[in-house]
């Protein structure tokens, strides 16, 4: 059997005809705000899309689609597969993508493969299935191959991006994007309201606010798993963990403090990604809770929760969470940035969409036992089940992306924010600002 994807580029040639029609000129610098404060451009980064590609692209709904290799081509028996570079890529110093260039990486980046070029197409053999060789490639991203060059990188404080002239796509609409981090949510408010900024992250209690005078809200799937972890060598006692998880009311957070934004849960996967989540009961049981709290030494029944203020709600969050568990008869003081807290309310990444794959970076970041491969949704849930065992971490919700963009901002093709999170900003272009306000 030889299955083959492609594109034809007559599309590309007609999409680039009918957006030069559509828009009203190139230029602009885009203006952004984040809270984020890498320490390096990580690819992985919801801006990294600007300037690193993958031979494959996941779209919307997880299927692979051409990017960086126009075609491939699978050979059933032999696990023999052949990727046909798109023509005429130029890297962002000038030079070409070559089929040669794009072996060694992947050598190095997916070990135990064999991998050769074969004039402009790569050819790699696999003993895994047809999805698990194509979300690896999906996930091995080439620095340099994106829409916008990095230009200035400041840790933790700017990032500069400029046109990419030479893109394959087709040049962005945009000259450059600027980017601030490390900006607070209530700042980034302010100055998308005083037309300082384009995009601007909002907090779910400000989404009302963000949307007024002609601004658009932007969201991606809920994406950003909100819990509580307790720390390493701290709640020893099992049925401390368990009183605590068994008090929070989730459905109230999720209704009052977060305006109904994301959802409720109890699982570590979002719904939307795995399907089950809902089967994780997220209900409190204020009952079992006091019987377990009740069963513990006074002196074992007390906990320091702390929290980062830069997580969205996150002193909200905390000081519900902390009046549920004191209705179950614990005591529990809340603390910013207390390092030598019990507990503390931390929010993860949800980074594929592929649930096995979004599982196993899940379990890492929040410092637990990697789950073994899973080939259906039962072992994949098995696996999950296994890793809240203990309740040393304690699902509250998942919570998307949610941007402010200003009246100027305007998107040729959507999405500008995808599911993940991650940035499509070479669909942007800038308009005129509506009459009395702000450029």
């Amino acid at each position: 059997m030889r299955l083959t994807v492609w594109l034809p580029l007559a599309a590309l040639s007609v999409i680039a005809v009918c957006g030069a029609a559509t828009r009203p000129h190139y230029g602009g610098t885009l203006r952004v705000e984040t809270r984020a404060t890498p320490a390096a451009f990580d690819p992985t980064a919801p801006m990294a899309p600007l300037v690193f590609e993958a031979l494959v692209r996941l779209d919307e709904t997880g299927a692979p689609q051409p990017c960086l290799a126009i075609s491939w081509q699978h050979e059933g028996a032999s696990r023999r597969w052949q990727f046909n570079l798109r023509p005429a890529v130029k890297l962002h110093d000038g030079s070409p993508l070559t089929a040669a260039a794009v072996v060694s990486a992947l050598q190095a980046a997916l070990p135990g493969l064999a991998i050769n070029a074969n004039g402009d197409a790569v050819v790699i053999r696999a003993e895994h299935g047809i999805s698990a060789l194509l979300l690896d490639l999906a996930h091995t991203a080439f620095a340099g191959t994106g829409p916008f060059r990095l230009g200035a990188f400041d840790a933790g404080r700017r990032a500069t991006f400029a046109a990419n002239e030479d893109y394959w796509g087709g040049r962005p609409f945009l000259d450059g994007i600027e980017v601030q981090l490390g900006r607070p949510l209530r700042d980034q408010l302010v100055d998308l309201e005083l037309g300082k900024t384009d995009i601007a992250e909002v907090a779910p209690a400000d989404l009302r606010r963000a949307s007024e005078h002609g601004r658009a809200v932007w969201s991606s799937a809920a994406v950003n798993l909100l819990a509580l972890e307790f720390a390493p060598g701290r709640a020893h006692d099992a049925r401390l963990r368990e009183a605590l998880a068994l008090a929070i009311d989730r459905a109230a957070m999720h209704n009052v403090l977060l305006q109904k934004q994301g959802e409720a849960t109890a699982a570590l996967l979002p719904q939307w990604l795995s399907g089950y989540a809902f089967a994780f009961p997220a209900k409190p049981d204020l009952a079992r809770a006091q019987s377990l709290a009740g069963s513990l030494p006074a002196a074992a029944r007390a906990l320091t929760l702390t929290y980062d203020p830069a997580v969205r709600a996150a002193r909200a969050l905390a000081e519900r969470a902390a009046v549920n568990a004191r209705d179950a008869g614990l005591a529990v003081q809340v603390a910013p940035q207390n390092a030598q807290a019990d507990v503390r309310l931390i929010e993860v990444r949800v980074r594929s969409l592929d649930p096995a794959r979004a599982l196993a970076g899940l379990a890492e970041a929040l410092g637990l036992e990697a789950p073994p491969p899973a080939a259906t949704a039962a072992a994949l849930y098995a696996s999950e089940r296994k890793l809240l065992d203990g309740y040393r971490v304690i699902p509250l919700c998942h919570l998307p992306d949610l941007y402010g963009a200003a009246s100027r901002v305007h998107i040729f093709a959507a999405p500008a924010i995808t599911r993940l999170g991650d940035w499509r900003f070479d669909n942007i272009w800038l308009g005129a600002s509506p009459s009395g306000t702000a450029p």
